[in-house]
């Protein structure tokens, strides 16, 4: 089994845990609850399946021999900040699920299971039962240790059922979607941070031509998280993301579609830090405001 394919599962596991894990005992979840319904459950449950992969900017990013940046994590400091919120926990959660995929994809190891380790309590406060317990993250944690990639995708596989059959019978959606929108955000900032980085050299800019294309191609994702925080109850959160993430839509309809046809009609042409530095703009004060 591939590693893209055990970190994919991975952060599948993070985000689907928060969609469970919610706390029944609040009076704030009842209620969201309440107002949710079987096709947006649906909904998330598909788009689990086909946002692009967490890890796909960090394999993209050693492929081109880039070196690991610890700017391109939130660090774990910042997690009592976030315990009285649970909003702003679950959209690091998400962070985090990105976070731990460019962790795994440079072999840090020990950081990894720190953070993984952070994102199972996270969970567990969020909630009055989990879908794991310690057990499952001490095995989760020997296997990495050992290496053993394909007893990692076993464990992980049993836990996506277990999720995936949980989901169908609750509604506790707003968690989820925030988290989603975390772990949206991060992949895009590691990306454009990379990209802002390198010098604008013609063979810098060939070098990040699969970085750009990255970028380019999570507008369908993009617009999928849209749609989610949509349905969801608007409270100041979630209005506050969807404003933000329609800045971004923008954002797609415009520059970005402009290089993305000059990419089209002429094979040579080559993207610029200039041509993406609104973009590289907007998703670094969209991050700050999620992790800060």
């Amino acid at each position: 089994m591939n590693s893209t394919s055990i970190l994919k599962g991975i952060s599948l596991i993070i985000i689907s845990v928060i969609l469970i894990n919610c706390s029944s005992s609040s009076r704030r979840s009842k209620a969201r609850a309440s107002l949710a319904d079987e096709e947006t459950i649906h909904y998330v449950e598909e788009l689990l399946e086909t946002l692009p992969s967490p890890s796909l900017v960090p394999f993209t990013l050693k492929s081109i021999g880039a070196e690991f940046d610890k700017k391109l994590i939130n660090s774990l400091n910042g997690v009592e900040s976030y315990k009285n919120n649970s909003d702003k926990m679950a959209l690091n959660m998400g962070i985090y699920a990105s976070d731990i995929s460019y962790l795994a994809a440079y072999d840090h190891e020990e950081d990894c299971i720190n953070y993984l380790e952070t994102s199972y309590k996270m969970a567990e406060s969020l909630s009055d039962s989990a879908i794991y317990d310690q057990s499952h993250l001490d095995e989760f944690r020997s296997h990495i240790m050992d290496e053993n990639e394909e007893a990692i995708y076993r464990l992980l596989g049993k836990l996506f059922v277990e999720t995936s059959v949980q989901m169908e019978k609750n509604h506790h959606l707003m968690i989820a979607g925030l988290a989603l929108t975390g772990s949206f955000v991060e992949g895009l900032y590691q990306a454009v941070i990379a990209l802002e980085s390198y010098d604008d050299s013609e063979e810098s800019k060939k070098l990040l031509e699969p970085l750009v294309k990255i970028v380019l191609n999570e507008e369908e994702a993009l617009r999928d998280i849209i749609q989610i925080l949509d349905d969801l109850p608007q409270d100041g959160t979630t209005v506050d993301m969807r404003f933000e993430l329609g800045v971004l839509d923008k954002l797609y309809k415009g520059d970005l579609k402009e290089i993305e046809d000059k990419m089209v009609s002429n094979p040579d042409f080559i993207v610029s830090k200039d041509d993406m530095k609104d973009i590289t703009s907007e998703v670094k004060r969209i991050r700050a405001s999620i992790v800060n």
